[in-house]
């Protein structure tokens, strides 16, 4: 029995180590053979953050992901991370799709082991849960993500989860668990030497520290940031401390020095083109002009944030209600400003804002009783009262379970350990009893097990690359190939051509007046726009032929065994045919056309050379007069 024992249990060792040195030799392998430097130089810059715009911030992001190789797993991740905190989030349908492409991701990740990507995906996704007002089980969420971060020992995401969970618990009303988080990351991010994140940190700080009550720390921080971003050139960030300063001042009673500060952030909205945050500043004012008993005034900037300002722009809408209902407590018109605070409370209550709703709660409670509504009146300021108990209470609970578990640590650790060695007890005992037989039989299952799970993250392997490749080779709009695909089967039509001596042409088309569009119907439409041509060039060609999209508005056709008058056939009836299309299907008054340009291979070396043929003949499509086709 010993020695039919002993051979499997050899074979088992053999098979377990021939298929762990076979994957770690592979992922070495693949490690080491995708060297990219460049790549690396970019990350490190975006990821420390020193002071770069938005505008830059994209520039270098779309420039990191083509010069990324498809099978470039671990970059590929760092990528999706990075782009995952740049999507654009100027209007709710903005942010709702940073949470779908957050989701998107960690759906891809979800069955792997916990790692940096689904930790900063969680992170993210929370942020905007959080930007969107929807912050009902926000914290627990991030709360998990940051128990994950600890469990990998990585002091970046420890840092960033814990000042993204303090700025959130700051907004809430929970100002103690806020500080606590905030000055851990600012310590984290020191020591990393992390400077752009310790001076966003910084102003999250400084805000709680005004929320708190203790105003004139906060503003000491706000005017050194301030300075500092000053004197970086960084413009935007300085503007968002110009607003938090104008806060503090505000908090302080230094109305007309508020006043000054939010007239210098809505100035500088109203530059970007950013109507509504300007008005944000403009609702500022007049809180800072009733403060003043300027009504009049107050009332005037009022009326034209009432023009622009919408139900659904959540805080700016209640925070533009509850002035409204303060200026007419202000004036005497009770009845009027009933309607507004209670319009307030519903948005705030909605946003799950804490401190509005207590606010408005209070003023609610004044208004009734002005106007002589003294049951009214009791009401509001009981639940008023009765909410800041809730919270107080609340804050002291969470603060008594965290002690709670502390002073626990030890007893937890003993009792694990107690529990450990009555398991291992329990399996010795199991292996005394079990016969060698039956041994051989558990083996040989475990086996084929493993055998099983190493099949699986094969196959799970090849899937994820597959998505990534698909990814870094796909345009994100139109589903066309990008730019970087373009070359690579461009390159190898051209060589295909050169060697068999055949015919190969290109097309080169884009858009007319596509600005036009973009300005006149709003960039949604102008992205439909794209997606259309997309969809009408590609329907028009071969399975062969290869339509991409290269930028912006402009797009290019592969045509192998084609030559240049089958391609200006071809091109001819695109032109045609885009424009026939009813584009008032896609919105009234649209009207869309193309122009083409048209090469074919001659004695190029590489693509680059036939494409700028194309362009040169696009261009002169377009200087006569458009919606043509001309050859080079």
């Amino acid at each position: 029995m010993a020695k039919s024992f002993t051979a499997p249990i050899f074979h088992v060792f053999i098979i377990i180590f021939t298929v762990s040195f076979v994957f770690n030799a592979s992922a070495s392998a693949n490690e080491n053979a995708l060297s990219n430097p460049k790549a690396d130089e970019i990350y490190n810059l975006l990821e420390t953050g020193y002071f770069i715009s938005d505008e830059n911030n994209r520039e270098l992001l779309d420039k990191y992901k083509a010069i990324l190789a498809a099978d470039d797993v671990t970059r590929q991740k760092r990528y999706i991370r990075l782009n995952c905190w740049n999507l654009p989030e100027e209007t709710t349908e903005d942010i709702q799709a940073a949470i779908s492409y957050a989701d998107k991701y960690l759906q891809i990740f979800m069955h792997s082991s916990t790692s940096p990507v689904q930790i900063d995906l969680q992170y993210c996704k929370t942020w905007y849960l959080h930007i969107l007002g929807e912050n009902e089980g926000v914290v627990a969420q991030i709360d998990t993500a940051i128990k994950h971060a600890y469990q990998i020992e990585n002091p970046r995401l420890i840092a960033d989860g814990r000042s993204i969970r303090g700025s959130i618990l700051s907004y809430l009303g929970n100002f103690t668990d806020a500080l606590e988080d905030l000055i851990v990351a600012q310590n984290i991010y020191e020591s990393l030497n992390l400077p752009y994140q310790a001076n966003n940190n910084l102003a999250e700080l400084a805000n709680s520290y005004r929320r708190f009550g203790d105003v004139k720390t906060a503003l000491k921080y706000q005017i050194i940031l301030e300075q500092i971003y000053l004197k970086n050139k960084n413009f935007y960030d300085a503007n968002m401390i110009t607003n938090d300063i104008a806060l503090s001042l505000e908090k302080l009673e230094h109305y007309e020095e508020a006043i000054l500060r939010f007239q210098k952030v809505h100035d500088f909205w109203l530059a970007k083109d950013d109507p509504l945050n300007a008005v944000d500043a403009t609702i500022s004012i007049a809180a800072n002009l009733i403060s003043l008993g300027r009504l009049k005034e107050a009332d005037q900037f009022l009326l034209q944030a009432q023009q622009i300002v919408k139900p659904g722009n959540d805080d700016i809408y209640s925070y533009l209600n509850f002035f409204l209902a303060q200026l007419h407590y202000k004036q005497a018109n009770y009845e009027q400003a009933i309607k507004n605070i209670l319009i307030a409370e519903k948005s705030f209550e909605l946003s799950d804002h804490i401190r509005g709703t207590l606010d408005t709660l209070r003023l609610k409670s004044n208004i009734y009783e002005a106007s002589g509504h003294w049951s009214l009146a009791y009401q509001a300021l009981n639940e008023f009262i009765t909410r800041h108990l809730l919270i107080d209470e609340k804050v002291f609970t969470e603060r008594n379970a965290k002690m709670q578990t502390q002073f626990d640590t030890n007893k937890i650790k003993t009792e694990n350990e107690v529990l450990i060695q009555r398991s291992k007890d329990k399996e010795r005992q199991l292996d005394i009893l079990q016969s060698n037989e039956k041994m051989q039989v558990i083996i040989l299952i475990l086996v084929f097990i493993i055998l099983v799970i190493a099949l699986i993250f094969a196959y799970k392997q090849l899937k994820s690359k597959q998505q990534f490749k698909y990814l870094a080779c796909t345009d994100e709009l139109t589903k066309l190939v990008n730019r970087r695909e373009i070359y690579v089967q461009g390159n190898q039509f051209l060589n295909q051509a050169k060697e068999s001596a055949t015919p190969f042409s290109i097309i080169s088309f884009d858009a007319d007046h596509f600005k036009n569009v973009n300005d006149t119907f709003g960039h949604d439409m102008g992205d439909k726009v794209l997606t259309k041509i997309a969809l009408i060039s590609k329907s028009m060609m071969r399975d062969s032929d290869v339509v991409g999209r290269i930028g912006g508005e402009e797009f290019v056709v592969l045509l192998p065994n084609i030559d240049k008058t089958k391609a200006i056939e071809i091109a001819n009836r695109l032109v045609e045919n885009i424009a026939k299309y009813d584009w008032s299907t896609i919105s009234p008054n649209l009207q869309q056309t193309v122009s083409a340009g048209v090469a074919d291979y001659s004695d190029e070396e590489d693509l680059s050379p036939l494409l700028i043929k194309a362009d040169k003949a696009l261009y002169c499509a377009k200087s006569a007069g458009r919606n043509c086709v001309k050859v080079k």
